[in-house]
């Protein structure tokens, strides 16, 4: 019975490539999980706290420049037009799901953006009705422009309530998650490391107040054309589709 051994390299052979983290000996990118971990626990929490600031300087600036009863009101008004079209948005994209059998997370979230874009003109609407009919403090005379400013600013900084509101819930929610140790925290620092490029908190945050700019510019018009509500929902479906090409 015979053995065969491999013949020793040559003493100027290079040895191959050692990994000074992992101690691996194939050529690879490591990747530091804690150190990614981190860097995300911190934007999150930073652009948390932006916007919550952005709210409070605008909600402060609109209280100071504009009567309280007439900004509140307003504000209120958007805050719910934003709730009831993202409520919208979820209950037909549920029922889509469940009819389709189709429960991938990106048709779901597709589905419930093009709903809730479809709706959001008619949200628009609603206030600018009722700001016309004098039903929240306002006097149900012929809108004029400065009054119209004030209302369509006031629903739209109630929209970025709403929305800035729900992200910065979400940032608390997988702040936790990151931080637990559990299957369900492992998962999402897997989904962190893997994910750390395509975060743009910056863009995300700039999304938000657009869309709330576009909602005010919505009550705006509608103030002096409730008419254009009809041109303003197929618009708005193709800026929504024209946005999420644009942030994938």
């Amino acid at each position: 019975m015979s053995t065969r051994s491999e013949p020793a390299p040559a003493p100027d052979e290079p040895v191959g490539h050692v990994c000074a983290h992992c101690d691996a000996t194939h050529e690879h990118e490591h990747v530091d999980e804690h150190a990614v971990v981190l860097t995300r626990l911190g934007s999150l929490a930073r652009f948390a706290w932006v916007r919550v600031g952005v709210g409070v300087l605008a909600l402060a600036g609109l209280l100071v420049l504009t009567p309280p009863t007439t900004a509140l009101a307003y504000a209120g008004a958007g805050l719910l037009g934003w709730a009831l079209t993202t409520l919208l948005g979820l209950l037909v994209a549920s029922v889509r799901a469940a009819r389709t059998g189709n429960r991938r997370e990106g048709a779901f979230v597709t589905t419930a953006v093009l709903a809730g874009a479809a709706v959001t003109p008619v949200a628009a609407f609603g206030v600018a009705l009722a700001s016309r009919s004098g039903l929240v403090g306002g006097s149900g005379e012929p809108v004029a422009i400065g009054a119209a400013t004030v209302v369509a600013a006031a629903a739209g900084l109630g929209w970025y309530l709403g929305a800035a509101g729900s992200e910065v819930v979400g940032t608390v929610s997988l702040r936790r998650l990151l931080l637990q140790e559990s299957r369900a925290g492992e998962a999402a620092r897997d989904v962190a490391v893997r994910t750390r490029q395509a975060v743009h908190p910056v863009r995300d945050l700039v999304w938000t107040v657009v869309s709330a700019l576009v909602f005010g510019l919505w009550v705006f018009a509608c103030q002096f054309l409730l008419v254009l509500v009809v041109v303003l929902i197929p618009l708005h479906v193709v800026l929504a589709v024209s946005a999420r090409r644009l942030r994938d």
